[in-house]
């Protein structure tokens, strides 16, 4: 029973969850594609001869800022580079059939899902606790997100520019103090470790979050406008989190 205009943000599939779905899994396989095949494009190009700034390169860039592509003696190689975008291909292709299938086949508003579980996942605008619950799913996988992030650079390491290698980091779960204290004054942070105690800090922050919003009722008052208020603050959460990324 939508009682805003069409320019509000989801309005659109207030009574089609399962279209809801179909759409982000589509536009994460839209991703993937062209995650690996600029990887690929950028690879065949490459000249280790020129920086990669100069190239335009974006992609392997990332990668090599993650320390991907390097041998043990820090020279670039591209060594498993072709495999991750070939990767990001097939994934582009599953995520993309899954897409078509929420879009064409399933239930648009999953009231009889593909799978029984997916009924705590249909949208229900008037319900403050299926949101919540939506929600606090969403929290927690972005925490899982930043501890791979930070494991990944204490077994693996990642590129430090300040040295110009490649070097394992680990700050920590337990320095959130340190991290607390930067919140005024961020942009002097100079340091791995303070980064990466930051990711870890967000993680802390996004389970807990997460389990509480599972575990708990909504709090306050419930408004017509609190649904599509909790879901745009997710979706600045996640872009604010793509833009530290």
């Amino acid at each position: 029973d939508v009682t805003y205009g069409w320019w509000v943000g989801n309005s659109v599939v207030t009574n089609r969850a399962g279209r809801f779905i179909g759409s982000h899994i589509g536009h994460t396989g839209l991703i993937c594609f062209a995650a690996g095949g600029s990887t690929l494009w950028e690879l065949a190009r490459y000249n280790p001869e020129i920086p990669m700034g100069h190239q335009s390169s974006i992609f392997l860039a990332h990668l090599a800022s993650l320390g991907l592509g390097f041998d043990e003696a820090g020279v670039w190689t591209g060594a498993g580079v072709a495999t991750i975008a070939i990767f990001h291909l097939i994934f582009s292709a599953v995520y993309g059939t899954a897409g078509l299938a929420h879009s064409l086949l399933f239930d648009p508003d999953l009231k009889d899902g593909p799978i029984p579980t997916t009924k705590k996942f249909k949208l229900e605008w008037d319900n403050p606790d299926n949101l919540t619950f939506i929600l606090g799913h969403h929290l927690i996988f972005f925490g899982v997100a930043n501890i791979w992030f930070v494991e990944w650079a204490r077994w693996h390491g990642i590129y430090d520019p300040a040295i110009g290698e490649i070097r394992t980091i680990f700050p920590g779960y337990g320095d959130f103090g340190m991290v607390y204290g930067h919140q005024f004054d961020f942009l002097t942070i100079d340091s791995l470790e303070e980064v990466m105690s930051g990711h870890a800090f967000l993680a802390f922050v996004q389970i807990s979050g997460g389990a509480w919003h599972i575990a708990t009722k909504q709090l306050g008052e419930y408004t017509e406008f609190k649904g599509k208020g909790l879901l745009s603050a997710e979706a600045v959460l996640s872009w604010s989190l793509a833009g530290i990324g």
